[in-house]
């Protein structure tokens, strides 16, 4: 039993199990990738609040998949036939979106507003979009499916938007980290080969750092699984890294230890125990250091740069198993370790530190000199300027990018990932003083650069409608005072027509009541000419004697009385009938308006009505001439019979009351036919003195328009009527209804404006336009209805400018703690307040040189004038972290070093240390060498910068902790100058 602790065997099985348990527990990583691969952000940020806003939209927008399907003709034009073929596989998509989980299709055949959208102008190329449902199925199964159900035939086909180019992203960064892997372990089994001479070492090594890797990995991904652990693309290929290029460093560093110890005569338990003494003790404070520059990343708000901690756990797993396991094999295999090396030698000196370190101790101010002089414009040079377009980190060939630079070519560059600006307010925004403010809003973009197309409810087109716009209303109703206004000058002229005929009519029916008077005087007369004969005729009777002496006087005049009266009575009726109708006819003649048959009708009527009352009054006319007869041939008869006298005059007595009578009659008649004409007089009058007024009043209103309308011409023509005005009744329109669910939230609260760029979204030109144009709506908006409302800008272009913004923010933050924790870390170590800052101001001057250098080399060899915007950061606390080691390792060394001069105690450490450190590099650097084979940009330049920078502390290491020992500890001597003995 005491030989198995001896040897640590429990340990060995201990860490067999630990390694088991960590296989079979580990997730699935690819989809934990895949599923952590967005960048979150804090949700107060602008494209945050505007993701927010999407998700309340509804349904069809509501957690799901923005794809764009992109259907192009490699060659020429789309035909007829092509776009039928196209229109097809879009009906079978839209038959079967339960089966492949859409929630909302936008088909380029919609309506007009898709025509113009996502059909080309160059008509090469359509775009159907289309939301799925996240829950349906991962990103990667809905990019297989839809892959396969729109294939057209003899049309390129291809599944892109910003989540199928993320999901490429993670595949790229997938595929690049399995080329690492290999290449890793492949080159730091040869460089341990050639350092050691033996096989076993490297296989030992590589087993240690593997089971610490597996060990940390299956910790990492189930704290995300289950705690929501930080996590990104990154966090796995970083921590493949820093672990197999620190691990085997520390394997270096021990192995060597226990080489030496080996070499002086220990058995292999005394070497096992010194080595984990002594080079454990180095390995426990350089990688504590590094342990707390990574876990200082767990106060990052940013969280790419939070899943950086996960290295830190893999530092901590590491350290445990290097200390643990190895003793295990150092125990059972003893010498063995180095097979075939036989002939175990000790620390040997490496000249190249030596040397520096020599040099800077005899000149430490020029050597100083001479450093900033020659690292000052590397530092200096550096831009600044970084890439954030996450798209160049897919290859030009992958389907995703593929599609997207077709949208690119022929649509606009930022046609494939529009801009979404969000307007949410606390009240419904479908009525026209809130359509209006959208409207401005629109415009007011629409004019701003670098824009290529706006829409939204009131735009849904791209472009005004102008029937919703006050001068094009304007000219609408100017064109309805025009023709008011030749109404009006129509009917000025037919008044003073009528005027005219009034006047007429007034002066005709004045003569007609001149004429009925004239007849009611004339039936007058002849009412008392009856009454005086029934009087003689009274007297007649009387007075027989006197009837008997003048009978033949009376006959004759009898005689002539009764042709009298025939005659006036015709001729009465002629002249009045006569003049009756003719000014009847001369006034109805001056009346505009009355056809020719509704003057013949009422000429009839008025000619009906006056022979009736004439028969009326004329009924016992023919009586008169009658009973004149009969008085004529009565006096013949009395002569011969004068008993007949009394008889015939009491009969003619009663023949004349008749006669007094029906005169009465014809008078009464004449009296209504006269009160009737003097009541048309009257309102003839009436209407000849009216008419002028209305001609006048005609007159003014027209005058009156042509003033307004004048106004309105001009107003129509000024800036002022270049205004949107939405009429209650439009808005209720088929058409615009349409426009409102596409662009309107459903509870109508929310509204969003499409927003596409001319330039790439991820440039710099256009996430700067992103955040000008939401700082634009909010000041556009101030002091309106919607002064309260929330504005937020979604998209590509916003997401990156709020990256930007919080990765610059947190990278200052973030360096600044790790420094910090670091700085503390290693006052514990050296027991120094200032050889802690040498060591960080030589760790920073590598860095800034060395990010310099790496822009120089990517331009130079990648074409590409921006790194990508995670490389400082990734860079900074790598090379930090990292290059922290070798710092420690001289000055534990150094410290550990003892008698002599500070200036000798250094030199003599570098020297020992030197080769451990050259070795350290070259194994780190080539790790992070095998970055550069997965094709991924961001790696490669992580990797250029942290090689880069280690070859400089390789160099400048040894002159400014050298230097700084020099002058802190021992000043500089002007007048003899001294050299260091070796």
């Amino acid at each position: 039993m005491q030989k198995l602790f001896k040897n640590h065997i429990f340990s060995f099985i201990a860490w067999v199990l630990i390694l088991i348990i960590s296989v079979v527990a580990l997730p699935d990583v690819t989809g934990l990738t895949r599923e952590h691969s967005n960048i979150s952000l804090p949700q107060d940020v602008q494209s945050e609040v505007a993701q927010s806003i999407q998700n309340d939209w509804g349904p069809k927008q509501k957690n799901t998949y923005q794809i764009a399907v992109v259907f192009n003709k490699k060659n020429g034009k789309l035909t007829a036939d092509d776009k039928n073929a196209i229109n097809d596989t879009i009906d079978r998509i839209k038959e079967n979106q339960d089966k492949y989980g859409i929630k909302m299709v936008l088909a380029p055949d919609d309506n007009i507003a898709t025509k113009k959208q996502l059909q080309s102008k160059d008509k090469t190329t359509w775009i159907l979009q289309v939301n799925v449902a996240k829950k349906h199925a991962p990103i990667n199964e809905v990019e297989q499916e839809l892959t396969k159900a729109v294939k057209t035939a003899g049309i390129r086909t291809y599944v892109t938007g910003a989540d199928v180019l993320q999901n490429a992203f993670s595949n790229s960064i997938q595929e690049g980290i399995k080329k690492t892997e290999v290449i890793t372990i492949v080159f730091i089994f040869i460089v341990l080969v050639i350092v050691f001479k033996s096989p076993i070492v490297p296989l030992i090594s590589l087993l240690t750092v593997g089971v610490s890797f597996i060990t940390a990995f299956s910790i990492v991904t189930n704290l995300v699984k289950y705690q929501n652990f930080p996590f990104s693309n990154f966090t796995q290929v970083f921590m493949i890294i820093v672990l197999f290029g620190i691990g085997t460093d520390y394997n270096i560093l021990l192995y060597d230890k226990f080489k030496e110890n080996l070499g002086n005569g220990l058995d292999r338990y005394g070497a096992m125990k010194d080595a984990l003494k002594v080079a454990g003790k180095t390995i426990l404070y350089s990688g504590s250091s590094i342990l707390i520059g990574f876990s200082a990343l767990s106060l990052a708000k940013f969280s790419i740069y939070q899943s950086a901690v996960g290295v830190a756990v893999g530092v901590a797993i590491l350290l445990v198993v290097l200390l643990t396991l190895n003793p295990f094999f150092m125990a059972v295999l003893g010498e063995k370790m180095f097979w075939p090396v036989k002939k175990f030698t000790g620390e040997h000196e490496d000249k190249l530190w030596h040397g520096i370190s020599k040099s800077t101790m005899a000149h430490p101010i020029i050597y100083l000199v001479v450093l900033a002089v020659v690292v000052t414009p590397f530092a200096l040079m550096y831009s600044g300027h970084l890439n954030y377009d996450d798209t160049d980190e897919i290859d030009n060939a992958t389907p995703a990018k593929a599609g997207m630079l077709v949208v690119e070519k022929h649509f606009s560059k930022g046609m494939a990932e529009p801009s979404t600006l969000y307007i949410k307010s606390d009240h419904k925004l479908d009525n026209e003083a809130d359509l209006r403010l959208l409207d401005q809003l629109t415009r007011q973009i629409q004019s701003s650069g670098d824009v290529s197309l706006v829409t939204s409810v009131t735009q849904p087109y791209g472009e005004r409608i102008d029937q919703l716009y006050v001068n094009n209303q304007l000219n609408t109703v100017n064109k309805g005072v025009d023709q008011a206004r030749a109404g009006l000058s129509k009917l000025s002229k037919a008044s003073k027509q009528l005027s005219t005929g009034a006047s007429q009519l007034a002066s005709g029916t004045s003569q007609l009541q001149n004429g009925t008077g004239q007849l009611q005087s004339g039936t007058g007369q002849l009412q008392s000419g009856a009454g005086q004969l029934q009087g003689g005729a009274g007297r007649l009777q009387s007075g027989t004697q006197q009837m008997t002496s003048g009978l033949n006087q009376l006959n004759s005049q009898l005689a002539a009385g009764s042709q009298g009266i025939a005659s006036a009575q015709a001729n009465t009726k002629a002249a009045l009938e006569k003049s009756y109708k003719a000014n009847l006819a001369q006034s109805m003649n001056s009346i505009p308006g009355l056809t020719p048959q509704q003057k013949m009708a009422a000429m009839q009527a008025a000619g009906a009505a006056l022979e009736k009352s004439w028969a009326q009054a004329s009924a016992s006319m023919p009586n008169v001439s009658g009973q004149m007869g009969e008085l004529q041939s009565g006096v013949g008869r009395l002569a011969s019979a004068s008993g007949q006298l009394s008889s015939g005059a009491s009969t003619l007595n009663g023949g004349i009351g008749q006669l007094n009578s029906s005169l009465g009659q014809l008078n009464s008649s004449v009296g209504q036919l006269n009160s009737s004409v003097g009541k048309l007089n009257s309102g003839a009058g009436q209407l000849a003195d009216n008419t002028p007024k209305l001609t006048s009043g005609l007159d003014e209103v027209n005058s009156g328009l042509g003033q307004g309308g004048a106004y309105l011409t001009g107003l129509a023509s000024s800036s002022a009527a270049d205004s949107f005005y939405i009429p209650k009744e439009f808005i209720k329109n088929d058409m615009f209804q349409t426009s409102v669910k596409n662009y309107l939230s459903p509870d109508k609260k929310s509204a969003m404006i499409m927003i596409v760029f001319s330039s790439n979204p991820s440039s710099t030109k256009a996430t700067k336009k992103a955040q000008d144009l939401s700082l634009m709506a909010k000041k556009s908006l101030a002091g309106t209805r919607l002064d309260k409302a929330t504005i937020a800008m979604g998209g590509e272009s916003s997401n990156i400018a709020d990256i930007k913004d919080i990765a610059n923010k947190d990278f200052i933050r973030t360096a600044a703690i790790m420094l910090i924790g670091i700085g503390i870390a290693l006052i514990f170590v050296t027991r120094s307040l200032l050889q802690p800052l040498y060591i960080l101001g030589t760790l920073l001057i590598a860095y800034f040189c060395s990010l310099s250098i790496t822009e120089w080399v990517v331009k130079a060899t990648m074409g590409k004038d921006m790194l990508t915007w995670n490389t400082p950061f990734f860079g900074f606390i790598l090379l930090i972290a990292l290059g922290v080691d070798y710092s420690i390792f001289l000055m534990t060394r150094y410290r550990a070093i003892e008698g002599g001069k500070p200036s000798e105690r250094m030199l003599k450490a570098c020297g020992i240390i030197g080769t451990v450190v050259v070795s350290a590099a070259i194994i780190l650097g080539g790790t992070f060498a095998a970055l550069i084979p997965s094709g991924i940009p961001t790696l490669i330049e992580v990797a250029l910068t942290v090689i880069i920078g280690l070859i400089i502390l390789v160099f400048i290491m040894p002159i400014t902790l050298s230097a700084a020992v020099k002058l802190t500890y021992e000043g500089v001597h002007w007048n003899k100058s001294k050299r260091v003995k070796q």
